[in-house]
Parts: C-alpha cells; sequence; structure tokens
C-alpha cells in the first residue's frame, strides 16, 4: 500500500516534467518514385525545298507566207499552170526542204485537186528518194520569197468543163532555221504548217 503510493507520486513528477512513455511512430512510408520521364526528340528537319520545274526550251516557229495563183478561166484541152510562193516573214533566214511541195515541181500529191467538189485522182508520177543532200532544201532569206510555177494538167485531168479547186497541202516537210542542221541527220525532219488559201479555175467547154 505504502509502495503503491510511492509509485503513484514519482509517476505524478514525471508527467509534470514532460516525460512520457516512449511510443514508437509508425514507420514512414517510403516516397514514391516516379518513373523517369523520356527525353523529348528534337524536332524533325523541314523537307527540302523541292526544286521549281525547268521550263521547256521555247521553239521558234518560223513565220511563213504561202500563196497560189491561177488564171480563172481556161478551156478544156488548154494547160493550167499554177505559181506557187513561199516567203518568210521571220527575221531569220530559213531552210525549206523543196520535197513534197511545188518548188520541186510535181513528184506527188502537193496538191488537192477537186471539180465542183469532187476530188480528182492524182496521175502525175510518184518518187522514191534517198536521203536529202543540202541541194535539195530551198533558203530563203528574211522577208525574201522563192516561188515555182507547175503545170497541173500534167498531172491531174481537167478535161471536162466544171470548177476545179486547187488546195496546197498545208504542210512542209522540213524547215530548218540554221544552215548548220541542213540537212537532217537521221531524217529528224521538222514538219511545220503553212496556209496557202485555195485557188478556183473555172474550165469552160471548147
Amino acid at each position: 500500500m505504502g509502495l503503491g503510493r510511492r509509485n503513484l507520486a514519482w509517476l505524478a513528477v514525471l508527467t509534470a516534467a514532460g516525460v512520457t512513455a516512449c511510443t514508437p511512430k509508425p514507420a514512414e512510408a517510403p516516397a514514391q518514385q516516379q518513373a523517369p520521364v523520356a527525353a523529348t526528340p528534337p524536332p524533325a528537319a523541314p523537307p527540302p525545298a523541292a526544286e521549281p520545274a525547268k521550263e521547256p526550251t521555247a521553239v521558234t516557229t518560223p513565220k511563213l507566207e504561202c500563196a497560189l495563183s491561177v488564171h480563172p478561166k481556161a478551156k478544156a484541152g488548154e494547160s493550167i499552170e499554177v505559181l506557187f510562193k513561199l516567203t518568210n516573214r521571220s527575221e531569220s533566214p530559213v531552210w525549206v526542204l523543196k520535197w513534197q511541195t511545188p518548188l520541186e515541181g510535181i513528184l506527188g500529191t502537193v496538191f488537192q485537186v477537186t471539180r465542183d467538189g469532187e476530188e480528182m485522182p492524182y496521175q502525175g508520177p510518184m518518187v522514191k528518194r534517198a536521203a536529202p543532200g543540202a541541194d535539195s532544201y530551198a533558203a530563203i532569206a528574211p522577208g525574201a520569197t522563192v516561188e515555182n510555177t507547175v503545170e497541173v494538167t500534167q498531172a491531174w485531168d481537167f478535161k471536162k468543163p466544171g470548177t476545179y479547186r486547187i488546195t496546197f497541202r498545208d504542210a512542209l516537210m522540213d524547215v530548218a532555221t540554221r544552215k548548220e542542221d541542213v540537212p537532217r541527220a537521221g531524217g529528224e525532219y521538222q514538219s511545220t504548217p503553212v496556209t496557202c488559201a485555195p485557188v478556183d479555175v473555172t474550165v469552160a467547154a471548147r
């Protein structure tokens, strides 16, 4: 009984002095580790700028004018002659292949001939050719004209009365703008369109 009071007295002294029983602190949870952040890749370089498309080399088309002329009236059985003219309206000389044009005469279907709207068959010569030489070309200076007269009655039948229309075929087989290109190597011809107004001739009976 005496010891119990003594123990209580000591307990009161210890409590007043701020001494308490040691209560173990709960263990702190370990700090949660964050997953490593992946490094951000550098921005991709922009694609190289596309090169501008190259424009094709311009090709100069020679300015050529064609003209036909014929006497407008004839009698059946008479010869009919057509004058063919080719004028260079360019500022530079040109070289024109005479083949398949009246500049070499009539050696093929250089014209279309109709009588009252009906096409007439060609009855003239046809030729086989080797490669052209320089002499197969007609040189035409700027502003100059080359011409030739051909007798169409040697290649088409004009014996019947009627109105005959004569039309050039509207294309030159080869036109060169440089002398060194004449004649063309390997037959690489540069065809050039040219328009001639057709001409009419009225053939009357004798």
